[in-house]
């Protein structure tokens, strides 16, 4: 599908709820046959909305957040990014959602390299994804991300699932858009 044009920009406080709820949207649709069912039916929504919740009112000096914006101003995705989160693998891309409707729109490709375009080029940075994921698993590997680790899930919803570390050694080793 073509480039969907949007603006990104830092999220605030008041993105919050917006935010969970996006976030809450993605998981029901991409982990359906994954996470627990009576959690995405109801607790994730007050979970999602206490998390980004505490990340605005008492955020990390090393988080950035990221929402991207239609051009009608609708909310169509959000990455989080921890800066020099591990002394081995560098920065965790920590969440990085596109509203399902919208995506295959390389609204997450932007988010992703907005994220990154501030670290310097020869930093590393990382993200975990669940192998099930096998659509956000072939997009990260598009990207130029390799797996390099694989752990079961311990949030309890996810009942042990296996996760993948995605590594790209250097920032400047995303490859240049097409």
């Amino acid at each position: 599908m073509p480039s969907h044009q949007i603006t990104i920009r830092p999220a605030v406080a008041a993105d919050a709820a917006t935010i969970a709820a996006i976030h809450c949207e993605s998981w029901r649709d991409a982990y359906a046959g994954l996470l627990d069912p009576a959690y995405l039916a109801g607790p994730v929504e007050a979970d999602r909305r206490a998390v980004w919740a505490d990340r605005f009112s008492n955020p990390s000096p090393t988080q950035t957040v990221l929402l991207a914006e239609t051009v009608s101003g609708e909310a169509a995705g959000f990455v989080c990014l921890f800066r020099d989160h591990d002394p081995r693998w560098g920065s965790l891309i920590d969440n990085l959602h596109v509203r399902p409707v919208l995506r295959g729109r390389s609204i997450g490709e932007q988010l992703l390299r907005a994220a990154v375009a501030p670290l310097p080029t020869d930093t590393a940075f990382h993200l975990w994804v669940f192998e099930a994921n096998a659509g956000g698993v072939r997009f990260y590997q598009r990207l130029g991300g390799r797996v390099v680790e694989r752990a079961p899930d311990d949030m309890p919803a996810a009942r042990g699932a296996p996760i993948l570390r995605m590594a790209w050694q250097r920032a400047a080793d995303l490859p240049s858009r097409d």
